[in-house]
């Protein structure tokens, strides 16, 4: 006969609770470092370092040894990612630090240089010059060393008045923000000789282009995803049959010229659904001069539709192919 256990079900024992025990500490001027000395190790590491910036360490270095350590170990496990606006006032400042701390340690793809942008606006009063042309530009900040990113706060959050020149450097990475380089010719980013890649970059109401690549001689690759090309003289200009772009799930409209202008043998794909290119005041895409562009999408995908001219034009040899 089958007999039921009137015991009850023993229960797990509670796991221990730590009491947190305030303490008075009584300054005594007769102790050097009472106030290092007397914190536990584990309250510097876990509670009051972490909350210390790049700048914060920095200084904190030649007022005692105890922080050394600290600023070392940070310093070259890369984990003290520059802020602007906390660490250094401008855009501009960032890139003078990053040229000091680039020479004291090396940087690289998988660990780059991090800064980055707080909430707001950040204008760049720098000029740069075009590698090419001669030209100096207003409002561009060159970028001169390789394996930087540069992160905001989110595209509507976070806008850099001015643009980027990107020339002879390799892992750029801009994330997360809005780009807007309203200068006569002023492109929200001038590449090339350059690897960089965009992650949910806006990039507006450019006097040129939001992005631009000019005929180079040597190879420039970039790669965007999932951002907007909007408002400016043209959208994106590519040039040079050493170049190649990755648009991926990427919005190109209302632009005052063409949305997406290609040229000299250059080659360039759009990948993703969310790829759409129209309003813009000419051509949707135009290409030219044997140059190539790959529409990784069905043809029945509505990726280039409504803007003033044709959606899509070709011209001497220039191809515009769909592939799945």
């Amino acid at each position: 006969m089958d007999t039921k256990s009137n015991k009850r079900p023993r229960k797990e024992p509670l796991a221990h609770k730590k009491r947190v025990v305030s303490k008075t500490i009584v300054y005594d001027e007769s102790k050097s470092n009472q106030w290092l000395d007397d914190p536990p190790l584990e309250i510097w590491d876990h509670v009051i370092i972490p909350m210390l910036g790049l700048k914060d360490l920095a200084l904190a270095r030649p007022v005692c040894t105890f922080f050394e350590t600290y600023w070392q170990d940070k310093f070259s496990n890369n984990v003290l990612p520059l802020r602007v606006g906390l660490d250094v006032a401008t855009i501009d400042r960032a890139m003078r630090v990053i040229e000091i701390l680039s020479s004291r340690r090396e940087y690289t793809k998988l660990n780059p240089f991090l800064v980055l942008l707080g909430k707001g606006e950040h204008q760049i009063t720098s000029s740069s010059t075009d590698p090419i042309s001669g030209t100096e530009n207003a409002t561009t900040l060159g970028i001169t060393r390789s394996n930087v990113t540069f992160v905001g706060q989110g595209k509507d959050t976070t806008t850099v008045l001015g643009g980027f020149r990107i020339d002879n450097v390799e892992n750029i990475n801009l994330k997360q923000m809005t780009v807007t380089n309203t200068s006569e010719n002023g492109n929200g980013i001038d590449i090339s000789n350059a690897a960089v890649e965009l992650f949910d970059v806006a990039l507006k109401g450019c006097g040129h282009a939001g992005i631009y690549i000019p005929i180079c001689p040597h190879e420039t690759a970039v790669v965007a995803t999932r951002c907007e090309f909007s408002k400016n003289r043209y959208g994106a200009i590519v040039d040079g049959s050493l170049t190649s772009a990755k648009f991926k799930n990427c919005v190109f409209n209302d632009n005052r010229m063409h949305g997406i202008y290609v040229t000299n043998r250059s080659t360039i794909h759009l990948h993703g659904e969310a790829t759409a290119i129209y309003s813009n005041g000419g051509h949707g895409i135009v290409v030219y001069s044997s140059a190539k562009v790959l529409v990784h999408l069905p043809s029945h995908h509505n990726t280039s539709y409504n803007n003033g001219n044709e959606d899509r034009k070709t011209y001497a040899g220039a191809t515009i192919t769909n592939v799945v």
